[in-house]
């Protein structure tokens, strides 16, 4: 009599085919947790690192607008937990293209708005970024922001090449970005620009502006060397009375190259990299004004590697704390932010959607949970007279309520045993399933141009498969026990009586 339970259970099974119902529910529910989760942790996993990687370690910011950076890179370099520093200069600017440089391949002129629509980097308006290309690639991977970009456009039909104004090996020309003699030179004679007659006279002098790849879509003609005019505005000095004095200055520039910093589409669209001296001096300091300084808004600090997140944290203030003094008196609070604080609202953002998404699969969870209660519970008041029978003849309430327990727990343990290996698959293969999809259906599942990916990025962790799929069968356990509750308590008499 103590093993009637499993073998009523099994016979009840097999002569139900509302139960595959249920383990097709449980079956989708698990495989939805999987796929959907593992591509969430994949993008996840995939912005974070490239979010690391594009950004400083540590950033020294909240400066006033008139401070130096040497007296801060003393200071900073002082500190046995800092490696090295490199000074970032912020501004806002209008990159226009030279007159003669800007006729598409018809020769006619492409129109590029100067209206400051700050939404959309089609106007020319740009996130100016003065940095340092010396100490730059000390603090964040420059070198590889300039191979990441030209492989964006390649994904989009453009072929462009790798900037090599890093590998420049006079420290002075590459202090300025600026581009090879001869592309200067060539440059200059496409836009029809005075130059000399030969090339061995010829040597650079423009500054070199990196754009990010995004604006592409606005600058598709651009090629190596081409000329643009960068117009900034400023308040440098007052008058008499006291008043600022409103000061604006542009010069050329020559395109040095496209640049991609990760993930960060939006920094790639709105941000256009020049050397921080060339900005300085358009904002009336230039270097060989005795009376000028070295202006920086915030410096880079690359950190000693191995520190733990509470060394990090107590670099930070204690890097803020010998900052301050340096500031004068009445000065704001200076910060220290490190790689997840400076992308503090883009990192909250991505992971709220991903919560917001376990979220709906759990209810989908849930809905697949309803499905096994609503077969149970049916299966229980059509077996009434069954139960009746068994409780007649001496099976215990406790064998009666296990005979559905163990139903719920196979309808289960094979749904998701089923999305499981639905799961693996789909996730180990989406993009060759995504590839095959766009070849022959013209569908994606994921369109790369929208999310600017070359792949699917996916990770799907052992431990969150064990942890589905257990969660799944005690799910199901806990609603059947409702129905397999009232069955044991069943009254015989009254189940034998029941019609």
């Amino acid at each position: 009599m103590q093993a009637f339970s499993p073998f009523l259970a099994l016979r009840y099974l097999l002569i139900r085919r509302i139960n595959l119902l249920s383990m097709f529910g449980v079956a989708f529910a698990v495989w939805a947790m999987l796929v959907v989760d593992g591509v969430f942790t994949g993008f996840v996993s995939d912005i974070k690192a490239n979010v690391r990687d594009s950004a400083p370690a540590l950033l020294l910011t909240g400066l006033p607008h008139d401070t130096g950076y040497e007296q801060l890179r003393e200071t900073l370099e002082r500190d046995q937990d800092v490696v090295t520093t490199a000074p970032r200069l912020r501004h806002h600017g209008l990159l226009q293209a030279t007159m003669r440089s800007a006729l598409g391949a018809r020769g006619q002129r492409l129109q590029v708005s100067s209206e400051l629509e700050f939404d959309h980097s089609d106007n020319g308006f740009a996130l100016l970024l003065g940095i340092d290309p010396l100490r730059e690639p000390d603090v964040v991977p420059l070198a590889g922001w300039l191979r990441r970009g030209p492989a964006e456009l390649r994904r989009y039909g453009y072929q462009p090449e790798p900037s090599p104004v890093l590998d420049d090996p006079d420290p002075t020309r590459r202090a300025l970005l600026q581009v090879p003699d001869e592309v200067e030179w060539r440059a200059r004679r496409r836009a029809g620009l005075p130059t000399e007659r030969e090339l061995a006279d010829f040597r650079a002098v423009w500054p070199g502006v990196l754009l990010g790849w995004p604006r592409i879509r606005s600058f598709r003609w651009l090629q190596e060397g081409d000329p643009l005019d960068l117009l900034v505005a400023a308040f440098p000095t007052t008058d008499a009375a006291g008043d600022a004095v409103l000061r604006t200055d542009s010069r050329p520039f020559a395109f040095a190259g496209w640049f991609g910093s990760g993930n960060r589409r939006m920094f790639d669209e709105t941000t256009v990299l020049v050397p921080i001296e060339t900005l300085r001096t358009l904002l009336g300091h230039d270097i060989h004004d005795l009376e000028s300084i070295d202006l920086v808004t915030d410096v880079a600090i690359r950190p000693r590697d191995g520190l733990s997140d509470a060394a990090i944290a107590a670099l930070q203030t204690r890097l803020a704390a010998a900052v301050q003094p340096l500031l004068g008196d009445g000065a704001l609070p200076c910060v220290v932010y490190d790689w997840q604080q400076q992308n503090s609202v883009f990192l909250s953002a991505v992971e709220l959607e991903q919560s917001m998404m376990e979220i709906v699969l759990f209810v989908v969870m849930l809905v697949s949970a309803f499905v096994i209660y609503a077969t149970m519970h049916m299966m229980v008041v059509q077996k009434v007279k069954d139960i009746g029978i068994l409780a007649a003849v001496g099976a215990s309430p406790g064998g009666i309520g296990r005979v559905f327990l163990l139903c719920a727990l196979a309808v289960a343990m094979i749904g998701a045993a089923l999305g499981t290996a639905a799961g693996w698959l789909c996730t180990t293969y989406l993009n060759e399933i995504d590839d095959f999809m766009r070849e022959h259906l013209g569908a994606e599942l994921f369109p790369r141009n929208l999310f600017d990916l070359d792949r699917i990025p996916c990770h799907l962790a052992p431990s969150w498969i064990v942890t589905v799929a257990v969660a799944a069968c005690g799910l199901a356990l806990l609603v059947a026990l409702v129905p397999a509750r009232r069955a044991a308590r069943m009254n015989p008499v009254l189940a034998l009586s029941y019609e």
